[in-house]
């Protein structure tokens, strides 16, 4: 697919509700995102169980069958929602896909209904016969799922290894808050914390709706402006903008060191980075995590095929929380030695020493991305959404000019301005003599 030229510019339907709508008849279906975007606070575990809860039923359609025929009847609609930490707060997805209209019998109008049965999970949720907010069996149910998704999360290594990372060099802030919450916490929600945190979501998060695909966006905020405007809101509400997350100046670098019974060590190691406010800082920073830790970048290329000391290596960069970190699977009793070649690395790339071809592969790469955004429309969608996050609403054709201006001297000043924080070793127990 040729390289977009435009992306569209939000449309507010109401204080606190934009929408970015994308009509494209290459896709057959259309793609909708809506996001509720809240703080990561007390009401991360029950809006993380409340999401399990919705798919139970609604007033009107009391069970998951009466549910999936309802879907069905509506030519396979397909709903379902989740909560995560995004961007340093805690965003709800409702995520709604259907086939377009004009892909129908003539005649079919499935965009409204789609929405109201949309509509009925958040509005109008399946309550308990005593007239509690939810069923106690089906609240039983779930919080027993999402505890043992809790207690066994150990058993996913690198996923574990990643979340205590980040609890550890975040601790004190709410990045670092797990947002499904810990054991403790789901045990003591009751049904009346869920409403509440239903009703918080639909009175005061900012509504950030994504769609892509052959859609009429006229009659899709029509829609969306009925159920999430003014008058759908209870006496007094307002939807919040969550601020983006503090950054934070590190003091000396931190070493952290846990034991589990892992095959292969879990290397973490943290920087802070300055969060990028304008198009080609935001590319810059790109190009230099994929010169240093892309898949064929520095510490691929060096601390894994020239140096052994890594199964895996890669860098990835958090935007808006302002955070650089590189993780790698290592013998622990190379943990010095990887540690002491990334430092190398990035004040190598920080003093200038670069080649153009470690530059062009790392554009190549990045431009490649940029020019197939328009094979998905999930990834149309969330490009999108990024964009509205940081407030830039730049095409994949401007992106793409932007980083082809980028040079050596923009990458190394970037590797720069990283300060290490916290460097953290998941490792076996028989290794104690190296992680204790």
């Amino acid at each position: 697919m040729a390289l977009l030229e435009s992306f569209p510019r939000p449309r507010t339907l109401a204080p606190g509700v934009d929408l970015l709508c994308l009509p494209e008849r290459r896709f057959k279906r259309v793609l909708l995102h809506l996001h509720f975007d809240r703080p990561l606070d007390a009401r991360r575990p029950a809006r993380s169980l409340l999401c399990q809860i919705l798919d139970h039923g609604t007033e009107r359609h009391s069970t998951r069958q009466e549910l999936a025929c309802a879907e069905e009847d509506l030519y396979g609609v397909t709903v379902a929602q989740n909560s995560d930490r995004h961007a340093g707060m805690q965003r709800t997805t409702l995520r709604v896909s259907w086939v377009g209209e004009e892909f129908l019998p003539e005649g079919a109008r499935v965009t409204e209904p789609v929405l109201e049965l949309a509509r009925e999970r958040f509005e109008a949720p399946l309550r308990a016969a005593s007239g509690a907010p939810f069923p106690a069996e089906t609240l039983e149910r779930e919080r027993e799922q999402l505890l043992r998704q809790i207690r066994t999360f150990p058993e996913h290594r690198s996923a574990y290894a990643r979340e205590q990372f980040l609890q550890a060099m975040c601790a004190g802030e709410p990045y670092g808050l797990p947002p499904w919450g810990t054991a403790e916490e789901v045990v003591a929600l009751t049904g009346e914390d869920l409403e509440a945190a239903r009703v918080d979501l639909l009175d005061h998060a900012r509504v950030t709706a994504v769609a892509v695909g052959p859609v009429d966006p006229e009659r899709l905020a029509g829609a969306l402006a009925d159920w999430l405007g003014p008058a759908g809101l209870r006496g007094g509400a307002a939807r919040e903008v969550v601020p983006l997350p503090r950054l934070v100046e590190p003091g000396a670098m931190r070493e952290r060191r846990e034991t589990q019974p892992v095959d292969q060590a879990k290397f973490h190691y943290g920087w802070r980075a300055p969060r990028p406010v304008t198009g080609p800082q935001v590319e810059t920073q790109a190009l230099m995590n994929d010169v240093v830790g892309g898949m064929h970048g520095r510490l691929f290329r060096i601390v894994r095929e020239e140096r052994s000391l890594a199964y895996g290596i890669y860098s990835s960069s958090s935007t808006f929380v302002g955070m650089w970190t590189v993780a790698a699977g290592i013998d622990a009793n190379s943990f010095d030695e990887v540690l002491r070649t990334v430092d190398e690395q990035v004040a190598d790339v920080a003093a200038g020493n670069l080649t153009d071809a470690e530059i062009e592969v790392a554009r190549v790469g990045l431009l490649h991305d940029l020019d197939s955004l328009g094979d998905s429309a999930s990834r149309l969608a969330r490009s999108l959404d990024r964009e509205h996050l940081l407030g830039l609403y730049r095409s994949p054709a401007e992106r793409a000019a932007q980083l082809r201006k980028l040079g050596a001297a923009d990458v190394a000043a970037a590797a720069g301005r990283l300060r290490p924080d916290l460097v953290h070793l998941v490792a076996a127990a028989e290794t104690a003599a190296i992680v204790g």
